[in-house]
Parts: structure tokens; sequence; C-alpha cells
């Protein structure tokens, strides 16, 4: 388990380096004219530093997206192992086993939608 943890971070370390890195890339001026300095229009014409904080918010936004997915799928596999444990010992028990191992999942799922639903509304926010 420990080692499944260590490669888990260790791609999300190698993720945040590699998003960090191509963040500033997105704070470059769309076209030409705007290279050039050439004001467009008030209000399509963003600082750089505009762009560079709504790119970070975006990158929170579908980083804590993917740690809610992660936390949940890693809950409910441990829901799952301990209840096929359970039932393994105590064949007699299974369902009620199983109708508690459908509950909390169902549990684990709602909260987990909540947190997307939340994720969304900052990503729809930010564009």
């Amino acid at each position: 388990m420990v080692n499944l943890i260590n490669r888990v971070l260790s791609v999300a370390l190698v993720f945040a380096m590699v998003a960090a890195t191509a963040v500033p890339a997105v704070a470059q001026p769309a076209d030409e004219t705007a290279a050039a300095g050439v004001p467009t229009d008030e209000k399509s014409q963003q600082t750089s530093e505009g762009l560079y904080a709504e790119a970070l918010g975006l990158f929170g936004a579908l980083l804590g997206t993917g740690l809610i997915v992660f936390g949940a799928a890693l809950g409910i596999s441990r829901i799952a192992s301990g209840a096929t444990e359970a039932i393994a010992r105590q064949p007699e028990a299974g369902g009620r086993i199983f109708t508690t191992m459908i509950i909390a999942a169902s549990l684990i799922e709602g909260i987990a939608f909540f947190g997307l639903i939340v994720c969304f509304i900052a990503v729809l926010s930010l564009t």
C-alpha cells in the first residue's frame, strides 16, 4: 500500500512540475496585434497576471477534481475489500454486509459528486 501511495505521489509531483512550467505559456498574447501592443478593445485585453491567475485557478480546479475522483475510488475500494473479507469469514451474513457496503459506497459517491459539481462550477466561472 505504501508503494502505491509513493507511486501516486511521484506521478502527481511530476504532473505538477510539468503543469507549473506550462502555465506561463498560457499568459502569452494570442495574436500578433496584442504582441505588438496594438489595443484591440479594452474588454478583450487582459494583463498577463490576470491570465496567469486564471490558468492557476483552472489548474487548481482540475487538480481538485482529480483528487476527488481518486479519493472516492480509494474509499470505495477499501469498502469492497473489507466487505469481501467479511463475507469470506461469515458467508451467512453476506446479505447484511452487502447492503451496508452499498449504502456506504453510495454515500461516498454522493460526496464525490458534490465535490465534482463544486469544481465544475469553479471551472465554468473562470472561463
